[in-house]
């Protein structure tokens, strides 16, 4: 029988890029990916992934553009700290012009809307102003449409469900970017490091009472978040968590990604027996009959 799968792909900035290593071991191992959903930096990855755009190719592109970050803003965007000009630009030599349809994996992401409070599951239409909703990050990115779509992560920090319906009697791997390292203090936690501020203004900033303050705020909203992620994941129920060690990393820090990538393979690895045990032909038949039964009900 076929190893297929689906897998939830969480938020978390540059984190996201462990997603590509974890989906490499993935595929190392002859596992078949049947669907993917992606919230934030996880529909951002997943939206070339559903491409079938090999993950180290994907890599070499993050690499390239981190030797020079582009987040400039368009004439057009809404009120936002900064622009996706330059993520557009990386993104458009693999999902340009490309709907969910043709997509080879099927395909979702989330967002939220501002108008509504709610939470949106885009699996239709244009992938590239899908992905633009789901990572516009409040405040930082700008908002996308009439509906005023911000990144999914707002409510729910990992697509378990939306992963699930996909396809309900397959597991679903869900890969979360929160896990610090143990001796890591969120005071230790970087805030957005946006490297077209001039580091000087960043570092006089940081010595402020005003960037304390932020600094502070930051540190509070990413223990929520993490908090809500956890909580989302025990009402879902994924059938393995993968945790790549790098939530000690900040939102749009300049990092190394080929560390990250290592770091999500070295997850997903130590979880191959989890996965193996879950695509037993008796939790297969429970999948079927707990999700599959729901669904049509």
């Amino acid at each position: 029988m076929a190893k297929s799968i689906v897998i939830a792909l969480g938020g978390g900035g540059v984190r996201g890029i462990a997603h590509l290593g974890a989906v490499q071991c993935l595929l190392d191992n002859e596992y078949e990916i049947n669907g993917i959903a992606g919230t934030s930096a996880g529909g951002m990855f997943g939206a070339p992934l559903a491409a079938q755009v090999p993950s180290r190719e994907i890599l070499a592109a993050v690499i390239h553009f981190f030797k020079s970050p582009d987040f400039r803003r368009a004439s057009t965007d809404s009120a936002s700290l900064v622009g996706t000009t330059g993520i557009e630009h990386v993104l458009a030599k693999f999902i340009e012009g490309k709907t969910f349809k043709d997509l080879p994996i099927s395909f979702s992401v989330t967002a939220v809307s501002l108008k509504t409070g709610e939470e949106v599951v885009i699996n239709e239409g244009d992938v590239m102003k899908a992905v633009l909703a789901t990572i516009a990050i409040p405040g930082v990115f700008p908002t996308m449409g009439e509906d005023v779509l911000v990144d999914g992560g707002v409510l729910d920090p990992i697509p378990v469900e939306p992963a699930r319906a996909l396809n309900p009697s397959l597991p679903v791997v869900a890969v979360v970017l929160h896990t610090k390292p143990a001796d890591f203090s969120p005071l230790q936690s970087s805030a957005v490091v946006i490297d077209q501020i001039p580091e000087a203004i960043v570092d006089r900033l940081t010595r402020t009472r005003l960037g304390e303050s932020l600094r502070n705020m930051n540190v509070g909203v990413e223990l929520g978040s993490d908090r809500l992620t956890e909580l989302n994941l025990e009402i879902s129920k994924p059938d393995v968590i993968v945790r790549p060690i790098v939530g000690h990393y900040g939102t749009l820090q300049k990092v190394d990604p080929t560390k990250l990538f290592d770091e999500g393979y070295r997850a997903m690895e130590e979880q191959l027996p989890a996965l193996a045990d879950a695509l037993s032909f008796v939790k297969r038949i429970r999948r079927i009959s707990k999700y599959t039964t729901a669904k049509t009900e």
